[in-house]
């Protein structure tokens, strides 16, 4: 999880209950969202910076790329699919965008707008028997986006 207004990932450990924070590298991010990959990565979006992030608690390695929008992009809700595929929505972009990210390749594969603009989309969910993303929006529209 995030701790929100801050820099840092929380994570809990169920055998224990004990809780870790693990520092981001710029004390000025503020992650938003986290997701996890098959590998076992936990992901992370930066709403005050515009970063999509990793982490591996395996190695203790984060690694993070810039998003299209960059520092402005304000990315907020995220969601992984069925392929490991990230998927994000930028909130400061007039209309929010929403955007396709391969942690394989390490590249941005996918950018669209949110035709209905969004206000701020802040929460989406992958729908595997419809290969969809269903978000919410503070325009109070329901949205769907059929995947690739």
């Amino acid at each position: 999880m995030v701790l929100v207004g801050s820099y840092k990932l929380f994570t809990v450990n169920p055998d224990t209950l004990a809780g870790t924070e693990i520092d981001l590298p710029r004390e000025d991010a503020r992650p938003r969202r986290v997701e996890l990959t098959s590998d076992g990565r936990v992901w992370y979006v930066d709403y005050a910076k515009g970063y999509i992030g990793a982490y591996d608690p395996a190695s203790g390695e984060i690694q993070e790329w810039r998003t299209p929008g960059g520092e402005n992009s304000a990315p907020y809700a995220m969601a992984v699919d069925d392929r490991d595929r990230l998927w994000f929505v930028e909130t400061r972009q007039k209309p929010n965008r929403f955007v396709g990210f391969d942690p394989a390749s390490q590249e941005i594969f996918s950018s669209a707008p949110v035709k209905s603009g969004g206000g701020s989309v802040r929460h989406m969910v992958f729908d595997a028997d419809r290969n969809a993303i269903w978000f919410g929006t503070d325009t109070n529209y329901l949205g769907r986006a059929d995947l690739p």
